[in-house]
């Protein structure tokens, strides 16, 4: 819900935040705010305390993954269904850890004889009922941050493996520095999941783009495409262009749209 997650955004600059308040903010009742305390609450986003909430995350590290899941959801579905539509019946391929490429999961599931690699607990537990994918988990040291799993065990297991294309997610884009992450335990499985695979996409959200993390991925050109949302600035939409990657807009429709002497995917 739109409400909730800007409720989050605001515990996020706040750390607290009041129930009255918030009826004021959004020009509701006080018994509609506390219920979206309370189911915030459930997912470990936040803390009540006598008519406030209190935010548990650390601002400026990488959140858990609840908190990151309630972050542009609507955008995210998007590019989660733009990215399924390149996918076709009798592929392998990789889906990533994140809030971002669960997405994919959730809308691969009416593709026919897939076969799905992942290192994300979220994805495989989404995939678990659906006959017509074969779902293979890596193993690993289970990071309970992001619900994936890390270290040698899950990349020996994808060292097995050749991909038709795989889906990663990334916390930051710098074009001076590539495609970063928060830490380098996610870092390595990544590159193994792009070694072996004949195409790398990623998605993300486009306030990504521009900011750098901790822990460097790759450069640029290793992915071919890149799927995100139309707040991508006409300057960054060609510098991935010149990088020899296609921008492919989640939020536009399938025909190319001019703008300002750009085509849009």
């Amino acid at each position: 819900m739109e409400r909730q997650e800007q409720i989050i955004s605001k515990l996020k600059l706040n750390k607290v935040a009041s129930v009255h308040e918030l009826a004021l903010e959004y020009k509701t009742t006080d018994m509609t705010i506390r219920r979206d305390f309370a189911l915030l609450e459930k997912k470990g986003l936040l803390t009540r305390s006598y008519g406030v909430a209190v935010f548990n995350g650390k601002v400026g590290n990488e959140s858990d993954f609840n908190i990151r899941s309630t972050e542009k959801p609507d955008v995210k579905a998007m590019i989660g269904r733009k990215a399924a539509s390149f996918v076709t019946e009798g592929d392998c391929i990789g889906i990533d850890v994140g809030t971002t490429a669960l997405e994919v999961a959730r809308h691969i599931k009416g593709i026919d004889n897939l076969i799905i690699l992942t290192s994300s607990i979220p994805v495989v537990n989404e995939l678990a009922n659906e006959s017509n994918i074969k779902v293979i988990c890596t193993g690993g040291e289970l990071s309970q941050k992001d619900l994936s799993l890390t270290g040698h065990s899950a990349t020996r297991m994808l060292n097995e493996y050749i991909l038709d294309k795989v889906f990663i997610g990334v916390a930051g884009i710098s074009f001076d520095h590539g495609y970063t992450l928060f830490n380098m335990q996610d870092a390595l499985v990544k590159r193994v999941f792009i070694e072996r695979s004949h195409e790398v996409i990623v998605v993300c959200h486009s306030d990504k783009i521009g900011a750098a993390k901790h822990a460097f991925l790759c450069s640029i050109d290793t992915a071919s495409k890149i799927i995100t949302d139309s707040g991508i600035s006409d300057e960054d939409y060609r510098s991935f262009e010149n990088r020899g990657v296609k921008v492919i807009l989640a939020d536009r429709d399938d025909e190319i749209i001019e703008k300002e002497g750009i085509k849009y995917a």
